[in-house]
């Protein structure tokens, strides 16, 4: 408790510049949290979606009552909204008509590629900032220590006698920016990496989801059997 409020005491005593990088770089760590919780939620919920829609894909014998059951949900993510999508277009197609293997393929494609890109973008948003605060944020602290130790050098000269008792406070509050900029940077870098990483497979799992549909829809039309009156298995 004491090392605490030494902390705090050396925080409240220091000079305005260096209680202004510390006010930025605290604001710095509560955004930077606030996201971090957010898409670690997200994340987190549309990983268990996705595996939850792909074993319900490989489980299906019947694609028109499991686009039926996808349609009845108020949020889809990923897979499911590639599969939704895809169904939607083929199904516009099948109503105007449209025969042609090709066509069919490509505009299923362009729908599901563009999907892909949206679920990804909505993932990938706000992620940019951490690695911001993460490269940012140890030069700004960097900023106040400078400006904390030169400012505690000033009022030494003017004092003309230097003890360890009186460089140390100027000296410590001018560290304590430093600190808290390593306390913002680490975990935004930590959490940046990590989120990437997860995004990247969840964009892996989409495209090899999207490439198995069209390959289920390629044997469809190969076979004249139109995918809402199936009932062959997957």
């Amino acid at each position: 408790m004491q090392q605490e409020l030494s902390i705090i005491q050396l925080i409240l005593n220091a000079s305005f510049v260096v209680q202004l990088v510390i006010g930025i770089l605290l604001f710095f760590s509560i955004v930077s949290w606030g996201i971090i919780i957010n898409k670690w939620l997200s994340i987190t919920h549309a990983n268990i979606s996705t595996n939850s829609f792909l074993r319900q894909f490989a489980n299906a014998t019947n694609i028109s009552t499991l686009y039926t059951t996808i349609s009845a949900q108020s949020n889809k993510h990923t897979v499911t909204e590639i599969f939704y999508q895809g169904i939607n277009e083929y199904n516009k197609l099948h109503k105007q008509n449209i025969k042609n293997p090709e066509i069919i393929l490509e505009n299923i494609e362009r729908t599901m590629t563009s999907t892909i890109n949206s679920e990804i973008d909505k993932y990938e948003h706000r992620i940019s900032s951490l690695a911001t605060f993460g490269s940012v944020s140890p030069y700004i602290g960097l900023l106040g220590t400078v400006w904390g130790i030169m400012h505690a050098f000033i009022g030494l000269s003017n004092q003309g006698q230097a003890t360890l008792s009186s460089v140390a406070p100027g000296i410590a509050e001018a560290l304590v920016a430093t600190a808290i900029g390593l306390f913002v940077a680490i975990p935004a870098y930590i959490f940046y990496n990590k989120f990437t990483t997860q995004i990247d497979q969840l964009n892996n799992k989409m495209n090899h989801f999207g490439n198995d549909f069209l390959n289920m829809i390629n044997r469809k039309i190969a076979n004249n059997t139109n995918i809402n009156n199936d009932n062959e298995g997957m």
